[in-house]
C-alpha cells in the first residue's frame, strides 16, 4: 500500500485527507510517517528532521489524555491554513484519531471540505467504527495490515468467528484462550447476537428477554464485555454500510447484519454507538445492570 501511496506522491496525484486504519498502533504510525517522509524529502536530512519532529511543514499530533479536544484541533488547523515554507506541501498526522471529540472531529470536518492547498492529512486510528461517517467520506483509506491479534489466535487454534470477536475487543492470544476455556465468552457472544437479532424483529420481546440475558452476563466483568460487544455489532452495521466488511466482528452474521441495518440510518447507529459507551459508564458507576440494559434497549426500539 505505502508503494502504491508513493507512486502517486510521485505523480503528484495526492489526496487531501488519508484515513490510515489498523490494528497494530504501531505499524500504523510507521506507516504513516514513511508516507509523509516520501511527501515532504528527497534528501536524509530532510528525512531525519521529519522522524524527529523538526519540520516547518509537518505537524505530528500525539496525546496521552483520554480525548483530543477542540482546541488541539483548531492548534493544528491554524498551523496547516499557513502556506509550507521548505517544500510544496505540508502534511499533518493526527493519531488515535477516534480520540478527538465531536465538536474537534466537526471542526476537521470543514476544514476537509475546503482544505488550504498543498496541503495533506494523515488520521490514525485502530477504531474506525468510532469516526465520524462524514470523516470517513471525505478521506481515502488505507488500511494497514499487520500480523495483529487476530492472526495470533488463528495459529493458536481458536475458530475464525470467535478469532475476529476477540481480536476486535483487543485481547491477547493468551487471553482470549483463557475466556474459552470454560465456555463463558461463547454463551455470552451467542446470547448477545439472538438478543440483539430479537430486539430489530421484535422490541417488546427483546425487553422481556433482557433478564434471559443478564442471567448469562450475571457477573460485574461480563456485563462490561457484553457492551463492548454490542458495541462492535452497531459497528459492523456501520462498516457493511461503508462497505469495509474486512472488518467484521461478527463475520458469521454478516448477511443477518445487512438485513438488520438497510432500515437504519448512519446518524442511528452512532447514536445506538453514543448510548452503549454512555451506558457502559454508568455501569461503572453502580447503576443497576437492568436499568442501564433497559435504557440501551428504550433507545433501539425508537429506531
Amino acid at each position: 500500500m505505502i508503494n502504491q501511496l508513493e507512486k502517486l506522491a510521485s505523480n503528484e496525484k495526492l489526496s487531501h485527507a488519508y484515513l490510515f486504519e489498523g490494528t497494530l498502533r504501531d505499524d500504523i504510525k510507521q506507516q504513516a510517517l514513511d508516507f509523509a517522509v516520501r511527501i515532504l524529502c528527497d534528501d536524509a536530512q530532510c528525512e531525519s528532521r521529519i522522524r524527529s519532529h523538526n519540520f516547518a511543514d509537518f505537524y505530528w499530533l500525539e496525546s496521552e489524555e483520554q480525548t483530543i479536544k477542540k482546541e488541539m484541533i483548531e492548534d493544528v488547523l491554524h498551523r496547516m491554513n499557513q502556506k509550507p515554507v521548505e517544500g510544496d506541501y505540508k502534511v499533518y498526522v493526527i493519531v488515535d484519531f477516534d480520540k478527538v471529540t465531536v465538536q474537534g472531529e466537526n471542526s476537521i470536518l470543514k476544514f476537509l471540505e475546503e482544505p488550504p492547498p498543498n496541503t495533506i492529512a494523515l488520521l490514525l486510528t485502530t477504531k474506525a467504527g468510532d469516526i465520524l461517517p462524514t470523516i470517513h467520506s471525505r478521506c481515502q483509506h488505507i488500511v494497514i495490515h499487520s500480523e495483529n491479534h487476530y492472526d495470533q489466535m488463528l495459529k493458536a487454534g481458536i475458530h475464525p468467528d470467535l478469532a475476529a470477536t476477540l481480536a476486535a475487543l483487543s485481547f491477547s492470544s493468551e487471553e482470549a484462550e483463557e475466556w474459552l476455556e470454560d465456555k463463558e465468552f461463547e454463551e455470552l457472544r451467542s446470547a448477545l447476537l439472538k438478543w440483539v437479532e430479537l430486539m430489530q424483529k421484535d422490541s417488546q420481546m427483546g425487553l422481556i428477554q433482557l433478564v434471559e440475558l443478564l442471567q448469562t452476563a450475571n457477573e460485574r466483568e461480563h456485563q462490561l464485555l457484553m457492551f463492548d460487544m454490542l458495541q462492535l455489532y452497531f459497528q459492523d452495521m456501520i462498516y457493511i454500510k461503508i462497505e469495509r466488511q474486512n472488518q467484521l466482528s461478527y463475520p458469521e452474521h454478516e448477511i443477518k447484519t445487512k438485513q438488520l441495518s438497510e432500515r437504519l440510518s448512519l446518524q442511528t447507529l452512532t447514536h445506538w454507538i453514543d448510548t452503549t459507551q454512555q451506558a457502559k459508564q454508568k455501569l461503572l458507576q453502580y447503576v443497576s445492570p437492568m436499568l442501564v440494559m433497559e435504557q440501551v434497549a428504550i433507545e433501539m426500539a425508537k429506531g
